[in-house]
């Protein structure tokens, strides 16, 4: 399962959710913030978000992460299976192949270029954890050009614009053989980071 199956680098940890009544009050709080409501659209009560992580964590197709950057909560991700997405009809996905969506949640973390960091690092576990994985995606909003500057820097290339339920999105790809090496993503490479989901508004910082 995908949400058993994420073991970071440093100064990196994840570590899975299942749906705790406390990881539904966390989440609930973090999507409470102004642009991240703006961003996901996912201001829910505790129990809608703790209902929601049993979902994700149960399914064989997904898996919710809390991410940490040395001790401190980063960013809340979803790892999932494009075939069994809303941009499964763009490319020709293998069943193996991944995406994900990315909500940084502490905002003082931002502007440090640890968001291109993470990227390059979570793109290369995904790969390392999933072998048979050929391709890794994520799909910003086509607006948030930042956010698609980070995804161009961390290895993800731009491979069109598709109009999703949401969104208009520019959908990123990075093939096996792009992945970018440790490197060439410490923290402190030019790059901004910010709150993203994959779903940012040009407005905002990018992830």
């Amino acid at each position: 399962m995908i949400a058993d199956r994420l073991d970071l680098p440093p100064p990196w940890a994840a570590r899975p959710l299942s749906g705790t009544p406390e990881e539904g009050r966390l989440l609930s709080r973090w999507m409470g913030q102004e642009y991240l409501v703006e961003t996901w659209h996912q201001d829910w009560p505790p129990e809608r978000w703790s209902e929601e992580l049993r979902r994700l964590h149960a399914s064989e197709e997904g898996g919710p992460f809390q991410v940490t950057y040395e001790g401190r909560r980063f960013a809340y991700i979803e790892v999932y299976r494009p075939l069994h997405s809303n941009i499964a009809s763009f490319q020709p996905w293998s069943r193996h192949d991944l995406g994900f969506h990315l909500a940084i949640v502490d905002r003082t973390l931002t502007g440090r270029g640890l968001g291109t960091a993470f990227v390059s690092d979570l793109v290369r576990t995904l790969f390392r954890h999933f072998p048979e994985a050929e391709r890794v995606a994520a799909e910003p909003d086509v607006r948030n050009l930042a956010c698609r500057r980070v995804m161009e820097r961390a290895g993800m290339s731009w491979v069109r614009t598709v109009r999703l339920p949401h969104k208009e999105a520019a959908l990123h790809v990075c093939p096996r053989s792009g992945a970018l090496p440790a490197s060439a993503s410490a923290p402190g490479r030019p790059g901004v980071t910010a709150p993203d989901d994959g779903r940012t508004a040009a407005r905002h910082p990018a992830a």
